[in-house]
């Protein structure tokens, strides 16, 4: 038997819009917990995506630091969306997150000292053994905190909440090349090889790869979340 319906046209493929003023519906999971000495407060809402890009699902999380009566620290809560496992618990999360700040300050350090974006090859491979490099440069630099010399002035700051701080990797840098030169190298001197020779005759490499530019989105353009 067939059964005629009212509705015309494709199928529906969003819900309703989810408005972060005034969620639809109740949160999906709720956890509250002490970091350092703030309490912060989290709402999760699952099976959420973006109306330009239905085919990622992801779940919104409402971040919130809390006084110590209970009333909110600031006058906006934190969003966050989370496209992992729904698996991992919202405490994780929200670690996650705040270790942001100290990782946007490595990338600095990265490109500004070591020079991780000063390779021009168009060779992924030969990329990614640039940033292992820069990566493994970064933790010499952490192995040697407490073996070089302290030169730090007079006016930086030695001591944190009663402890005697720890060098920074830029301050271990400035005094690397004076410890490094005292350690020695397994490495024989290298040898004068004279004038290269350059290529041989009839070589010609292969042209450069070329490869698309990504746009970005147009500034000022605020991405819409609706529910399945």
């Amino acid at each position: 038997m067939l059964y005629l319906t009212r509705a015309r046209g494709a199928p529906k493929k969003h819900g309703n819009r989810f408005k972060l003023s005034s969620p639809s519906r109740p949160a999906d999971g709720e956890e509250t917990f002490l970091f350092g000495s703030q309490t912060v407060g989290i709402q999760a809402w699952k099976g959420l995506h973006l109306k330009k890009l239905p085919e990622l699902v992801v779940m919104l999380l409402r971040v919130e630091f809390r006084k110590p009566d209970g009333k909110p620290r600031y006058k906006q809560p934190m969003w966050l969306l989370w496209t992992g496992p729904t698996s991992v618990p919202l405490r994780e999360l929200c670690q996650m997150y705040l270790w942001r700040f100290a990782i946007e300050h490595l990338f600095r350090f990265l490109k500004q000292n070591l020079g991780l974006n000063s390779s021009r090859s168009n060779d992924l491979v030969a990329t990614e053994h640039w940033m292992w490099m820069c990566n493994l440069a970064y933790w010499q630099l952490l192995l040697m905190r407490d073996l070089v010399e302290d030169t730090r002035p007079a006016w930086h700051p030695r001591f944190r909440n009663g402890k005697q701080a720890k060098l920074t990797p830029g301050q271990v840098q400035r005094v690397a090349l004076r410890y490094l030169s005292q350690l020695g190298t397994p490495a024989k001197p290298p040898k004068l090889a004279g004038k290269g020779y350059g290529r041989s005759k009839g070589y010609r490499p292969a042209p450069r790869a070329r490869y698309p530019v990504i746009q970005k989105a147009k500034t000022g353009q605020k991405p819409a979340l609706a529910s399945p």
